[in-house]
């Protein structure tokens, strides 16, 4: 499939593919949403519907069997969400969640104590980076913080 741009190619497997990813602008994250998909299928024996799958997770946690996998379906919907900046940072937090068997809810800020939902770039209190990881802006190519909506230089878009 061939993006807008006629210099560039894209490439995906439709249903294991982020939006992102379709349209030409893919980054780090997207390779979380493609695992998530994979552990879907795998679990379940059902090819995922790309960011629809989220909602076929709603149907999969009805069923008695799997409420002891609660956990483990609330991880694949979040890393398969259609907003970029509501997945996992990083593999590396993925992975800590999986062998924890749970989701994290919650982080706290190192500098001022501070409860933050998990999955915020800043503490809402100090305003202290929560992730390592890091994103450049495609405007001005200003690093920000993974999570970033928009570059805290140039105010552009960070996707």
């Amino acid at each position: 499939m061939t993006g807008t741009d006629p210099r560039c190619t894209v490439v995906y497997t439709a249903g294991y593919a982020p939006p992102e990813q379709m349209i030409g602008r893919p980054e780090p994250r997207s390779d979380l949403f493609a695992l998530a998909a994979t552990l879907y299928h795998l679990a379940t024996g059902k090819v995922p519907r790309g960011w629809q799958t989220a909602d076929d997770i709603d149907a999969e946690l009805g069923k008695p069997e799997n409420q002891q996998y609660r956990w483990f379906f609330e991880l694949l919907r979040i890393n398969l969400a259609e907003d970029i900046g509501a997945r996992y940072f990083s593999a590396q937090d993925f992975k800590a969640d999986l062998e924890r068997r749970q989701v994290c809810k919650e982080q706290t800020c190192s500098q001022c104590q501070t409860l933050n939902e998990a999955r915020r770039p800043y503490c809402i209190r100090c305003a202290k980076p929560l992730t390592d990881s890091l994103v450049s802006c495609r405007q001005c190519g200003k690093q920000n913080r993974m999570g970033s909506r928009f570059c805290i230089d140039c105010g552009h878009p960070v996707r």
